[in-house]
């Protein structure tokens, strides 16, 4: 086996149908593949229905809402693809554009993980790649890439790609352990590719393939999800920086995020609350009072993990400050 594509979702159901529709089209003729959904306990029936849509994908039921480290992980335990491909449940590929991004990935051992062009359904463009946290790129935005030529495609070599499209061989995915699922969702790809840079390899990015990814389709469901999700981007960050920072450089970006999240949070909740009627400021109540309890707990338990991460409370993950 070629390829195994794995697909974590979270509901959504509409567009994950039209995801697995773009991949129920290939003729398996270029390079062989397997589809894996893993369903992070969406808790309702829309999962049974794609199952009998779709016979000849693999659907695996996670018994938790673990995280999208934590589904993209028990999905590669059930892959049989020499290579892995991780996919969010919103993008729409095409047969060509995977084969090609599976020549890429094979055009170079040092290739550890590669990506590809992003666009949305108009055919702007979604930047999925950038520069590793610093103290002056704290909020960790995708940033351009300077592309090089390697041989016949345009290749360019970012510190990290988004886990929404994300291609890896199955034994260096094995060799790093995975995502770190420490992490319950966002960063836990920064951290791959830092962890994979680490070890010697090289994070590619092919800008002459392109695939389709309309961001914030399993994060944007309601107002408790987006407030839920909005939170644990702040979270992961802590997450990060307690991991592959050290020193003074730790404890400026720690602070300056408690800082940005508290002072400027309140503020804008304020805003909501007077604003009420615009859902995009009323959401950021429940953000604030949530990150609010986040850093209670923190001061309480010495740990920046997420209480949503499935490693959360384990002995031997605490008192990590």
């Amino acid at each position: 086996m070629d390829l195994s594509v794995i697909i974590v979702c979270f509901k959504g159901w509409d567009r994950l149908a039209k995801c697995l529709n773009a991949l129920n089209t290939f003729s398996g003729s270029g390079y062989s593949m397997e589809t894996i959904i893993v369903d992070n306990n969406s808790g309702d029936d829309g999962l049974n229905k794609l199952e009998e849509r779709f016979i000849n994908f693999r659907f695996i039921r996670n018994k938790i809402n673990g995280g999208f480290a934590n589904g993209c992980n028990l999905g590669a335990s059930y892959a049989s693809g020499e290579y892995l491909l991780f996919l969010n449940p919103d993008t729409v590929v095409t047969e060509h554009e995977i084969e090609k991004l599976l020549a890429g990935a094979r055009t170079d051992a040092s290739f550890y993980i590669v990506s590809c062009r992003q666009v949305r359904e108009d055919g702007s463009d979604s930047k999925f790649r950038g520069s590793f946290p610093g103290l002056l790129r704290i909020r960790n935005k995708p940033v351009a890439s300077t592309d090089k030529k390697n041989g016949i495609v345009s290749v360019s070599f970012p510190d990290w790609v988004s886990g929404s499209v994300m291609m890896i061989h199955k034994d260096i995915f094995l060799s790093l352990h995975g995502f770190d699922e420490d992490f319950w969702m966002y960063s836990e790809d920064v951290d791959i590719c830092k962890r994979a840079r680490n070890s010697g390899g090289e994070v590619a990015y092919f800008s002459n393939i392109i695939i389709e990814h309309n961001h914030g389709g399993s994060s944007r469901i309601n107002l408790r999800t987006t407030s839920v999700t909005k939170c644990e981007v702040q979270v992961s960050r802590h997450v990060y920086i307690y991991k592959h920072k050290s020193g003074t450089e730790k404890l400026l970006m720690h602070s300056l995020i408690i800082a940005d999240n508290i002072l400027i949070g309140l503020l804008a909740a304020i805003a909501g609350l007077i604003l009420f009627f615009i859902p995009k400021l009323f959401v950021r109540i429940p953000v604030f009072l949530r990150m609010a309890g986040y850093y209670c707990g923190v001061a309480a338990r010495r740990s920046w993990i997420s209480p949503r991460s499935v490693n959360f409370g384990r002995t031997e993950k605490n008192g990590n400050f």
